[in-house]
């Protein structure tokens, strides 16, 4: 009984608070909060092409930032299908994977760049429809941009989903 007296006071209170021009800070605490957790929300997942059809990009003579087109998932927005680029929108550990298949000419040569520097790499040469995979875990500031380069002279080829490239935050620093 004196508990539940207790909580109506407490209401009662932060009722009186709010009415005197602002909010209890805890109630700002949980808004605040609850803006990160929003904010936190972020996983993105494209496919090289929109269509079920074979399709390759390139050769192309100097290395190419590809645009992965048919946008499978794009939690906060962080994704640009028309610039390939993804632009962190918090601070925090991320995992990226892409996933190619071999073009035409059987080599497939592909660098997830973040800011302009190579962080990791896809590499195939056995041949055509052969497929490479790689993924890392990165940390990065609110606006770094991710985007994957397809190396000069060497192809790629999508049918269905089958080269993507993929990323959500784990965690918000």
């Amino acid at each position: 009984m004196k508990s539940s007296l207790f909580l109506v006071a407490v209401l009662v209170c932060g009722l009186v608070g709010a009415q005197q021009g602002g909010l209890p800070e805890r109630v700002q605490k949980l808004e605040a909060d609850n803006d990160i957790l929003t904010k936190s929300r972020v996983a993105f997942s494209a496919a090289l092409v929109d269509t079920n059809e074979w399709t390759a990009k390139g050769p192309f003579e100097a290395d190419e930032t590809l645009k992965f087109e048919r946008v499978i998932t794009n939690i906060g927005n962080g994704y640009d299908p028309a610039t390939g680029l993804f632009t962190a929108p918090v601070k925090g550990l991320y995992y990226i994977q892409v996933t190619g298949i071999a073009g035409p000419n059987g080599e497939l040569h592909a660098g997830v760049k973040k800011n302009g520097v190579n962080m990791f790499a896809i590499y195939q040469k056995a041949g055509t429809q052969a497929g490479a995979s790689n993924a890392m875990v990165l940390v990065l500031e609110q606006g770094d941009r991710v985007y994957v380069q397809l190396w000069a002279r060497k192809t790629i080829a999508d049918q269905g989903r089958l080269s993507t490239f993929t990323g959500f935050l784990v965690f918000p620093m």
